[in-house]
């Protein structure tokens, strides 16, 4: 039980990981030293091996772990040693870089010290090969440097110089609670902060060897545009795994910090530390036949792989995480940057009119710039197909992820779904707690159907209205899906009429049969109206309570006592407003109950879900009407439905989405001010809007997008709020707002065309709601 030896028990273990690997892997984090630049005796897994630990002895042992031929880089280090004498510093710098010279897929770092000058190292900036900086905590002068902060062996200066030159430190950090540390939190989010260019890497899974201190301060770097992890001896895969939770497959680079990957042992978690169990600290006697320890590489390489296997990742994630984030990090391979943009045109040719949802056309926002493809969504962070990453400050999913992009909890519920089965021959439990938990909010309602998406619940709704009241007509105020029964508002009077009414939703392909069957109104006088000669055969009155304002005093009263009076049942339409205003509907704030109630978006926080909630009456209808569809049995939606409103309960949301909003309004209207822009911004702070009052209004409107884009923001004139979007976004926000609008004011000033500014054509406009 040797360090640096390769026995034939560890090649049957290594060969069983070796079939799971990629055909490529590039290591990001290894070592190399001559013992004769120690000032003493090295120790340990130095001791054991060769006078001079070179590229040679790297690539010999660790294609023993991985497999001949696979190893195509790596990221070289010095050993440290444990002296601050410049002299043994420069000495192991200077073998590092005399060992990877001249092979371009080699790089390396330098060690750094407080004690150093950046003069020191500027000639390394000629060196190609030159990627970064290594501190080591040995260089602090704190006592005892194991729980020295940051800064007193990282000199800023190093933090200065990797920002001006886009260059790597790996970071190993110390002090016991390692990324749990608050001082270690704080100074790591300030200087990344600050230098944003700098690229840090935290190496050993952010020092994540008693994994829980990774795991419980992960969720502090989010937001973070310039870090990464490196997986360098971490022998347990709950670290990583929270690591591709919180930052995905792109961040996470395989390490083997070699030569401790020759060490016969593994790093486990004891108590409120950690352990290393080696050939000495164990008594593997004791532990039975099977019980001998194989090497750190290879229970590293096990706890990589059984962190990806638990989050499903795929063969590209794998790619990704061995070789290919360390060489895009390291400018070793390039990609063209076009790929979501290539993706987009192809799909032109294939998918007609580009996407499933109109709103999420990039024509409806800046065509041939806005991304049409995400990998990635965290919170409000969205990652396009070339790795970009933008903050959303605009629709954030179409208004269904209330609670921002793959929400921990919710995920947490629909994984658990997913693991016991998401179908079967039998029905999901879940949708019956689900019916219960939305009645308990409502307690009007009685009864609830569910479907997956809004359009085909308000289908469902206004077919049961139908089925109940034995009439036809529908009149209707708001958007409410695509569906036949809605368009045929939109068929006018004749022909030459068809599609007048709502522009933009073209009712081609609608039966003209069904001309006639949906009525619409606008406010209180139109309902009336309609009420007076159509009442007798009116099923339902279906309506957005509200949607960018109040509904006008009495407006929803009056619908209410109408409907009630002409025997047809009332339907509000939440999909978009629900949940928003009031924990379940916005008709709880204006104290107006409808027979009715639909609701989905933000029900399922981006897993379709929808409900359509009622009185026990007025869902009468559905026993009889034939309303039955498979995938309305499946389980994911409603678990995610349950964990997303019992969540939504446990807090003020509404609250926060208005102060979001009201921000975000403010901003908008005190930088347009101070420019000198003509832009009016209005709306629910939960929805908020704004507009330029210009006559190349959809023009500006581009331009706006196209500059956000730049500085890393998806963002239009409206910003539907949740809970992601915390101050520090919105600060930023406003900080690009205050950028954008003097851009804008500068070419209104000097007279040029606007349109010249635009690298595409003119965004699309989009459909004319009946709400307002």
């Amino acid at each position: 039980m040797k360090n640096w030896t390769f026995t034939d028990r560890d090649e049957t273990l290594a060969d069983e990981l070796r079939s799971r690997l990629p055909e490529v892997v590039f290591d990001a984090h290894a070592h190399l030293l001559r013992k004769s630049d120690a000032p003493q005796p090295p120790a340990g897994i130095w001791a054991d091996g060769p006078a001079e630990i070179d590229t040679a002895v790297w690539r010999s042992h660790l294609e023993k772990q991985v497999g001949k031929n696979r190893l195509a880089g790596g990221l070289l280090i010095p050993s440290p040693g444990c002296t601050k004498a410049p002299e043994r510093i420069a000495a192991a710098n200077a073998y590092v870089f005399e060992r990877i010279a001249g092979d371009p897929n080699l790089k390396g770092l330098a060690l750094v010290a407080p004690q150093l000058t950046p003069e020191v190292y500027e000639p390394l900036l000629e060196n190609a090969q030159f990627a970064g900086f290594k501190p080591y905590h040995v260089f602090s002068d704190h006592s005892p440097t194991f729980q020295a902060p940051l800064s007193s062996y990282l000199p800023e200066w190093a933090w200065r110089m990797a920002h001006r030159h886009g260059l790597v430190i790996t970071l190993h950090m110390v002090r016991d609670a390692a990324l749990a540390d608050p001082d270690n939190l704080r100074e790591i989010c300030h200087y990344c902060r600050a230098y944003p260019n700098a690229r840090l890497i935290l190496a050993h899974a952010a020092r994540g060897f008693h994994a829980p201190n990774t795991v419980n301060g992960i969720a502090a770097l989010r937001g973070l545009a310039n870090v990464w992890f490196d997986s360098s001896a971490i022998c347990e895969p709950e670290a990583l795994k929270a690591i591709l939770e919180a930052f995905g497959p792109r961040r996470l680079m395989w390490g083997t910090d070699f030569p401790v990957s020759q060490i016969r042992g593994r790093c486990v978690t004891v108590g409120d530390g950690f352990a290393w169990l080696q050939p000495d600290s164990v008594l593997w006697e004791k532990t039975g036949p099977q019980g001998r320890p194989t090497l750190v590489g290879i229970e590293s390489l096990r706890a990589l792989l059984t962190a990806t296997d638990a989050l499903g990742l795929n063969a590209g994630d794998l790619e990704d995480i061995f070789a290919d984030n360390a060489r895009r990090l390291l400018g070793l391979i390039h990609e063209s940057g076009t790929q979501t943009q290539d993706m987009y045109r192809h799909a032109k040719t294939r998918i007609p009119g580009g996407t499933q949802l109109l709103s999420k056309r990039p024509e409806m926002f800046a065509p041939d710039q806005w991304p049409a493809y995400f990998r990635e969504a965290r919170g409000c962070e969205v990652w396009d197909l070339d790795g970009r990453r933008y903050e959303d400050l605009s629709i954030n999913g179409i208004g269904a992820c209330l609670l921002g992009f793959r929400d921990p909890d919710v995920t947490r519920a629909v994984q658990r779904r997913l693991t016991l089965g998401a179908m079967s021959s039998l029905n999901p439990p879940e949708e019956v707690e689900l019916a219960d938990l939305l009645c308990e909010i409502h307690p009007w309602a009685e009864q609830v159907r569910f479907a997956r998406c809004g359009g085909e619940m308000c289908a469902v709704a206004t077919r049961i209205a139908r089925a109940t009241t034995d009439r036809s007509l529908i009149a209707i105020c708001g958007y409410h899906g695509w569906q036949d029964w809605y368009l045929a508002a939109n068929l006018g009077e004749n022909d030459a009429l068809r599609g007048h009414l709502l522009p933009g939703l073209n009712p081609l392909g609608v039966p003209r049969e069904l001309r006639g069957s949906a009525l619409t109104f606008h406010d209180r006088a139109s309902l009336e109206e309609l009420l007076d000669r159509h009442g007798d055969q009116l099923a339902a009155i279906i309506m957005e309570p509200c949607r960018s304002q109040d509904p006008e005093p009495g407006f929803l009263e009056c619908a209410r006592v109408g409907a009630r009076r002409v025997g047809a049942l009332l339907i509000f339409d939440e999909i978009t407003i629900g949940w928003r205003l009031a924990c379940g509907g916005a008709h709880l704030k204006f104290g107006v109950n409808p027979d009715m109630a639909v609701f989905a978006k933000a029900l399922g926080n981006g897993h379709p879900m929808a409900a359509v909630i009622g009185t026990r009456a007025a869902m009468a209808g559905a026993h009889d009407s034939f309303i039955s569809s498979t995938y309305w049995t499946e389980s994911v939606g409603p678990a995610a439905a349950l964990a997303t409103v019992r969540k939504m309960q446990t807090m003020d949301l509404p609250t926060h989405l208005a102060r979001v909003g009201a921000h975000v309004l403010e901003l908008w209207t005190e930088h347009g001010r101070r420019h000198g822009l003509p832009v009016s911004a209005g709306g629910h702070p939960c929805l908020a809007h704004f507009s330029f009052e210009h006559e190349q209004a959809d023009v500006l409107r581009t331009l706006y997008t196209q500059l956000m884009l730049d500085r890393g923001f998806l963002a239009g004139t409206k910003l539907y709020a949740t809970l992601a979007h915390t101050e520090s976004v919105i600060e930023r926000y406003g900080q690009a707002i205050d950028a954008v609008f003097a851009q804008i004011a500068g070419i209104l000033a000097n007279g040029s065309d606007i349109a010249d500014h635009l690298r595409g054509p003119v965004a699309h406009a989009g459909f004319r709601r009946l709400s307002r």
